[in-house]
């Protein structure tokens, strides 16, 4: 089972400071993280929860409760780095879709995508299983995919039905005027539900040569994410939330897990690994991302890491990655 990273692509935070400058806001000053720079690379992802934050103060400023909408279909193919592009140089929209299915992780690691087939149609659902990123984020992503396969097609193409399962908005119109079909809110799926006969649309920039090139850098990019075993990723999880308050202890870990100290060690060897090994792997990757993403001092990161004292965190952090926190900053700046 794929463990997910629960991120998306920084060029996607990009494309919101673009459209906030577009209305004419002083985006930089608004926003509560650093504009990413139009050169950011693909895998330089934020977290899905700094995501739902960024938008929400975006929705909140604006007063535009539709964000999700107008935003969506700002979001062009270099917003998607190499996977736009694939999906460009397919043959058809099915194709393309096939794809998009293929290498979501690239661009959206957040909850599985899995493809449906129905009556004459093909779905593409995203389950509540892996939470509920909430509606600016869902409408955003659906919009946007929905606003690159008319790129492709045709400004007429609508799906058959969208779905989402967020609580219904004051007003179902403007989405039913957006996507041009019914629209759901409430449901236990997010569906977009697309013809079997506008799938097999040809794409007028189909470039097989091209897309040969370009799958290979997605297969490359594919290989670099993470793939985790759910009880890795839940022993993850676990000491992130045990960190800020206490040095994370197996032992606790295990209990709340329902196994015994030895049975989730003799798993986690199983698995490749061991406690102390994933405790650092969960403070490198947060340390990291405060480096990266806020001004907290280096004192208040080792507390919320579990240290009691900056200069453990810093010998630690040197390392994992050869080089100061500081200067891991300095890159981001």
């Amino acid at each position: 089972m794929t463990i997910h990273r629960r991120a998306i692509p920084a060029s996607f935070a990009l494309a919101l400071y673009e459209y906030l400058d577009q209305q004419g806001l002083d985006a930089d000053a608004l926003l509560p993280m650093p504009r990413p720079s139009h050169d950011t690379l693909l895998n330089a992802d934020i977290p899905i929860d700094d995501w739902r934050r960024l938008l929400a103060c975006a929705a909140e400023h604006l007063d535009d409760p539709l964000l999700g909408l107008h935003l969506g279909q700002t979001i062009i193919p270099r917003h998607a780095g190499v996977l736009g592009y694939v999906i460009m140089a397919s043959e058809s929209l099915g194709e393309a879709m096939a794809r998009f299915h293929h290498y979501q992780r690239l661009i959206y690691d957040v909850t599985p995508l899995n493809i449906r087939q129905a009556d004459g149609a093909m779905e593409l659902v995203w389950d509540a299983e892996h939470g509920r990123p909430g509606p600016l984020v869902d409408e955003t992503a659906v919009t946007a995919l929905v606003s690159f396969c008319r790129r492709l097609t045709s400004p007429e193409l609508a799906p058959e039905r969208v779905d989402f399962i967020n609580p219904a908005p004051a007003s179902l119109q403007p989405y039913t005027d957006y996507f041009g079909c019914p629209v759901r809110f409430a449901q236990p799926e997010t569906v977009v539900q697309m013809s079997i006969a506008s799938l097999a649309q040809p794409l007028q920039t189909s470039d097989p040569v091209m897309l040969a090139m370009l799958e290979g850098q997605a297969d490359s990019l594919l290989a670099r994410l993470p793939r985790q075993s759910p009880l890795v990723d839940e022993v993850r999880r676990r000491i992130g939330r045990l960190l800020p308050e206490q040095s994370p202890d197996i032992s606790l870990v295990a209990r709340g897990m329902g196994l015994s100290t030895r049975t989730l060690q003799r798993q986690l060897s199983q698995e490749g690994t061991t406690f102390l090994q994933e405790v650092a792997a969960v403070r490198r990757e947060i340390a990291e991302r405060y480096l990266r993403e806020t001004q907290l001092g280096l004192v208040d990161i080792a507390l919320m890491l579990g240290y009691s004292e900056h200069s453990a965190f810093t010998r630690s952090f040197i390392r994992w990655t050869g080089q100061t926190p500081n200067a891991y900053r300095r890159r981001w700046e």
